[in-house]
């Protein structure tokens, strides 16, 4: 058997199925079909039965903690208990516990799964429209609502600064001898000036705003099925301020033709449900080019060669500076 370091992406993916149904035994389900529906950081199956389907999340890249999904899935059953909104619904395994670790021959370690009722429908990503993003604006407000008063049994990590995540997850790296090759031209330039001008937008958070939000809802992470709208994936979960986590959201789709059409949208839902939480002009704009930066390191952490995903991002961070750096 090859090592598990040895594979590609695919190959691993491919690795974790006995893993998964390996998994299954410990919850009070009968698997008739297992599926692979996709992965990224962390790898989801279509679990059918007799009695309807599950979603079974296992965990590839091992990027959050325990503790992380243990503060997604409390926060998950107190908006399920607390509120109408439709969000994901995680399932116990037999013995109560909220997820299960487990391993398999040729995966290193054990890998965390939890398993979660079926979202049907697709994301609002692969088609989004005005009305969807209307609707998400809505959501977003409704979540922020509930936030602001809801308080974890364990504090999520805080977005206080653009490189926020563990150093052990996300080591910053940009700034290593070995990465100048991908900062040629003028990028590092548009790297540092950006760090120093989103710097001070951190500088201007009231730290009394901060409260637990998605740090993640993006139009993949929401499904749309009939009359429903669901939120789901809510692991990256952070101490955060709404307009941070509203820039998240609108940091997706900027290339669509109805882009300006969806932000006004949004804006216009949210504001039906909660005030528009900019204190200044400008301030999503901050935070979406926040999002970008982090961004500028977690590729160099993830991929071999990120010039791609560059050639998209240092244009966007060139035009956020020629429009807020005064």
């Amino acid at each position: 058997m090859r090592p598990w370091n040895t594979l590609t992406e695919a190959g691993q993916i491919r690795r974790l199925r006995p893993l998964a149904m390996a998994a299954l035994d410990r919850f009070a389900v009968i698997p008739t079909r297992l599926r692979l529906v996709g992965g990224f950081t962390n790898v989801l199956f279509r679990v059918d039965t007799a009695d309807g389907a599950y979603a079974m999340r296992v965990d590839l890249h091992q990027d959050h903690s325990d503790t992380d999904v243990q503060i997604e899935l409390g926060w998950l059953a107190a908006l399920a208990a607390e509120t109408d909104l439709d969000v994901a619904v995680s399932v116990p395994a037999i013995d109560g516990s909220p997820f299960v670790n487990v391993g398999a021959p040729g995966v290193p370690g054990e890998r965390r799964c939890t398993l979660f009722e079926w979202i049907p429908g697709k994301p609002i990503g692969d088609d989004p429209t005005p009305e969807h993003y209307h609707r998400l604006g809505q959501l977003s407000a409704r979540l922020h609502e509930h936030g602001a008063t809801y308080r974890p049994a364990v504090k999520p990590m805080q977005w206080d600064r653009i490189f926020y995540w563990p150093e052990e997850v996300d080591p910053v790296v940009i700034d290593k001898p070995e990465m100048a090759q991908h900062f040629s031209g003028d990028r590092r330039q548009i790297l540092d000036r950006c760090i120093e001008v989103v710097g001070g937008a951190f500088d201007r958070l009231d730290p009394a705003g901060a409260q637990i939000v998605h740090a993640d809802l993006h139009p993949w992470n929401v499904h749309v099925y009939r009359s429903r709208m669901v939120a789901l994936d809510f692991e990256d979960v952070a101490m955060a301020h709404r307009v941070q986590d509203i820039a998240i959201t609108l940091y997706y789709q900027r290339d669509h033709d109805a882009y300006t059409e969806f932000v006004a949208a949004f804006t216009a839902g949210y504001r039906e449900i909660q005030p528009w939480p900019e204190t200044y002009p400008g301030e999503v704009d901050h935070f979406v080019a926040a999002r970008g930066l982090m961004f500028v390191n977690y590729v160099l952490n993830l991929l071999d060669d990120p010039s791609d995903f560059y050639a998209t991002l240092f244009p966007r961070l060139r035009a956020f500076l020629e429009k807020h750096d005064t």
